[in-house]
């Protein structure tokens, strides 16, 4: 079996920039400061599944019982990254996610899109309130700017991990296939 490199992965994030429409940072209530190697474990994995939570949340919020019947069609296409996964000196480094958004339903306002991640990110999911969500075109350099920004972490700390892959998915109706 190969093994991935920090180009596999983000070439294969940059194959979906064109199906990203929103960029979102949100930051978990996890710190990594001076955490010893099991205690870092324990973070990760307790971030992985709030993050499931906040995601089946956000699933059943943007389409309703259609998620559940139709997950292939009816979910928003998420590209998960879970930064700050390595040990820190630095107090104020919290885990936190980075996503690229796409699928959402048509009509979405950004007002609409944001407090619906605010609630199931902040209210269901029980993590912090500092989370920020933009549409791909205002960021510098758009959907492709942003998986750049957000693969850091693997580009030039060799971080693999980043890429919470279980909490990663890719809905048929993104590839405009449903």
């Amino acid at each position: 079996m190969k093994k991935h490199t920090a180009n596999d992965i983000t070439r294969f994030l940059h194959q979906h920039a064109s199906r990203v429409t929103h960029a979102v940072t949100l930051h978990t209530r996890y710190r990594p400061y001076q955490k010893s190697e099991r205690g870092l474990k324990r973070i990760v994995e307790l971030a992985k599944t709030d993050f499931r939570h906040f995601r089946n949340c956000l699933n059943k919020e943007l389409y309703g019982p259609r998620a559940r019947r139709k997950p292939l069609q009816y979910q928003p296409l998420i590209l998960a990254l879970l930064e700050g996964t390595k040990r820190t000196t630095d107090r104020r480094l919290t885990l936190h996610y980075h996503l690229a958004l796409g699928n959402l339903p048509p009509g979405m306002s950004d007002s609409e899109l944001f407090a619906i991640l605010h609630r199931c990110w902040v209210d269901r999911a029980h993590q912090r309130n500092d989370t920020d969500c933009q549409r791909t075109c205002r960021h510098r350099k758009g959907a492709a700017g942003w998986i750049r920004y957000s693969t850091k972490e693997v580009r030039e700390k060799g971080n693999l991990a980043a890429w919470d892959f279980e909490n990663t998915q890719i809905p048929y109706a993104a590839f405009g296939a449903g």
